[in-house]
């Protein structure tokens, strides 16, 4: 599977991340970055971390909705999942994220 980073100029002039699987469906999306140098370094750090599984911290909300947070070797947050409705599901978008997230191809839109 295959799939690309979306950099995005939000109006405000802040530049934001998405990574896309090959479908086009948002896998993970990123805060907000006040130059696109910095949004560029943030995939670079993502891509160095995405594919080290004990790198996924894996938590659960007051709901009982499974979510991520992807850290790095130094145990800051690089970036936060949406909720899944179950650990399996979660796992699978794990799966995917580590495979897609290493991918070098960005595309601005």
């Amino acid at each position: 599977m295959s799939g690309w980073f979306e950099l995005r100029k939000n109006s405000g002039g802040t530049w934001r991340v998405r990574l896309k699987a090959a479908d086009a469906q948002t896998l993970l999306d990123s805060g907000l970055y006040p130059d696109r140098t910095a949004a560029e370094e943030a995939i670079a750090l993502f891509r160095e971390n995405c594919v080290h599984q004990e790198r996924y911290q894996r938590r659960m909300d007051s709901g009982g909705k499974s979510y991520f947070h992807l850290r790095a070797a130094n145990k800051e947050t690089i970036s936060v999942s949406h909720l899944y409705d179950s650990e399996p599901t979660l796992e699978l978008a794990i799966e995917t994220i580590m495979r897609v997230g290493a991918t070098q191809l960005v595309k601005e839109a």
